[in-house]
């Protein structure tokens, strides 16, 4: 929980421990291992090399451990129960919630449990997890369920307001809603229209509006404040976003579904996957 948060203070209050009792717990097993697990800064904590590949090795044993309490405690053919679902916030609240009024309804037993993050997919922390391919994870069975692409968007409002753009160079002179600016991952930028379409040697557009948050960036784009790129999983007439430069088709996002190997033989975890594969994706 340490190395999750990346600070003593915040673990403590999700452990429900004093922090300085948490301190003496990670000072003794530093003493006892006879190495640095985490280098102290002024803002937190960070995990060192040593940290690291500790880490790596309790989040398998906690992996596993978590799989073998909930395959010993359910039966391979039980439809009932709790079922843990970690997926993004903008999925799970325009896709995943609507979507599962009908297996609710055929599988009554169930009981769903929905985790929504934004970001650090931990499988440990559900029983599924529905998102991008989660990249050397050799134990986890990645099953693919569709695929959404990148499309640009904007209110009619804003649309009145500051004319149609009808090439891409016309994106110079728009207000762009971005996710935390131009931020870079190691894949590369997370913002596809801050660099579509630059040369070589060109410095990439600016955001006007910004904010971390999927959701907050369709609101945004509902209010009239620019133009946002953004799933078409979600995009209905109904909404009031008006696709901008249809021609114009961003990055695919494959969403997979996700769940321990030694899962394989849960029932409810199998129903689940075969009802939301027949489900689909909403029409764009």
């Amino acid at each position: 929980m340490v190395a999750r948060e990346g600070s003593m203070t915040k673990a403590a209050a999700k452990l429900n421990v004093s922090q300085p009792s948490l301190s003496v717990l990670i000072g003794d097993l530093e003493y006892n291992l006879k190495t640095q697990l985490f280098e102290r800064l002024p803002a937190g904590v960070r995990l060192t090399a040593h940290g690291e590949e500790l880490y790596a090795f309790a989040e398998t044993i906690i992996q596993q451990t978590d799989s073998f309490e909930k395959k010993f405690h359910e039966k391979e053919d039980e439809i009932s129960g709790d079922l843990k679902i970690v997926t993004t916030p903008f999925t799970g609240t325009n896709w995943l919630v609507p979507a599962l009024k009908d297996f609710l309804k055929k599988h009554p037993d169930i009981k769903i449990k929905i985790l929504l993050r934004s970001e650090d997919f931990s499988p440990i922390d559900g029983d599924v997890v529905i998102s991008a391919l989660i990249p050397h994870q050799p134990h986890l069975i990645q099953k693919p369920l569709f695929s959404v692409n990148i499309r640009l968007f904007a209110s009619s409002e804003y649309l009145k307001r500051f004319g149609i753009p009808q090439s891409i160079e016309d994106l110079n002179h728009h207000r762009l809603i971005t996710y935390k600016g131009n931020y870079y991952t190691a894949y590369g930028s997370t913002n596809w229209v801050l660099n579509v379409g630059i040369k070589a040697g060109q410095a990439p557009r600016t955001s006007y509006f910004e904010i971390d948050s999927l959701q907050g960036m369709f609101i945004s784009a509902q209010m009239g404040y620019g133009i946002a790129e953004l799933p078409d999983l979600f995009i209905t007439p109904e909404c009031g976003l008006i696709e901008v430069i249809p021609t114009l088709v961003g990055p695919t996002v494959d969403l997979y579904y996700i769940f321990p190997e030694n899962r394989r033989n849960s029932k409810k975890i199998d129903k689940l996957f075969q009802y939301l594969l027949k489900k689909g994706r909403p029409k764009y």
